[in-house]
């Protein structure tokens, strides 16, 4: 009872805790991720900055504590994990939780999020999934460095099956094109990816799910920030943010977003098509 009653009143005064506490690199964090994955994370492609529900989620979190963000794209995912394991950066965004990843990131908070991994396939070319072997009959193709779960991944590093490309828009192309037979993604990154290829009527979802897991913002292991004090308060914020619905408003706000992008890129692609006479 006393412990119980003592763990309520950190997690209700953390964030006041947080304000008057010495902080390291003067209040400043550095914050990473996956620079192809909307709504949670994706590159604009103007701005080259990031934007989504994990970039304006952890805004707000750090705002309420007085502390600066500083987001830095690398460009691609691979880095984007070597330079949090590094502590060059502090946070990554927003990978799954697997054994191979306990070595370099402290999972300590619960996810802020959950994803479905799927199948997709060009319309027309579905084949029966119902487990890992299933894909063995065909080729397949994914994301440089995505985790599929600690199941798939040692399932893939035995059988090697599967053409690792840089984007996701690599990825359905490559499967466009015959070289692949399907394509494993997350669901709503792979889906906002064909809304900005018009492509939303060439490829369909495979029913069975490769696994539906959590996305995390793990802090390195070797940043100085990972200290009980902000793993508790990141912990705490992520609860209330579901609590309150404020995940799922950021959630609607960014597919918006995306639908957005994709309307204005129709009409400059129209607009180039209209006014284009050919190669020149």
């Amino acid at each position: 009872m006393i412990l119980s009653l003592l763990a309520f009143s950190f997690t209700s005064v953390a964030g006041t805790d947080l304000k008057k506490m010495g902080l390291p690199n003067n209040r400043v964090i550095t914050i990473t991720g996956h620079p192809d994955y909307p709504p949670v994370i994706w590159t604009n492609k103007e701005t080259k900055k990031f934007q989504g529900i994990a970039i304006e989620m952890m805004q707000m979190i750090f705002n309420e504590i007085d502390v600066k963000v500083v987001f830095i794209n690398v460009d691609n995912w691979a880095r984007a994990q070597e330079e949090v394991k590094s502590g060059r950066i502090d946070i990554l965004l927003p990978p799954y939780k697997t054994e191979e990843r306990l070595p370099f990131y402290n999972y300590a908070t619960e996810p802020f999020i959950q994803d479905e991994t799927v199948v997709f396939v060009r319309k027309g070319k579905e084949f029966k999934f119902e487990n890992f072997q299933d894909l063995l009959k065909f080729p397949g193709t994914a994301i440089i460095n995505d985790s599929f779960g600690s199941d798939f991944d040692k399932f893939e590093l035995i059988h090697k099956n599967i053409t690792r490309l840089s984007t996701t828009e690599q990825c359905f192309r490559f499967v466009d094109k015959n070289r692949a037979r399907y394509i494993i993604a997350g669901l709503n990154s792979g889906l906002a990816t064909l809304v900005q290829l018009h492509w939303e009527d060439r490829f369909v979802v495979l029913p069975k799910r490769v696994i539906t897991t959590g996305m995390y913002a793990p802090i390195s292991l070797k940043s100085k920030w990972n200290i009980p004090e902000v793993n508790n308060y990141l912990k705490e914020k992520f609860a209330e943010y579901n609590r309150k619905g404020i995940i799922k408003k950021l959630e609607k706000k960014y597919l918006a977003l995306l639908k957005k992008e994709n309307k204005e890129s129709k009409i400059l692609l129209n607009k180039s098509t209209k006014t284009s006479n050919g190669p020149t």
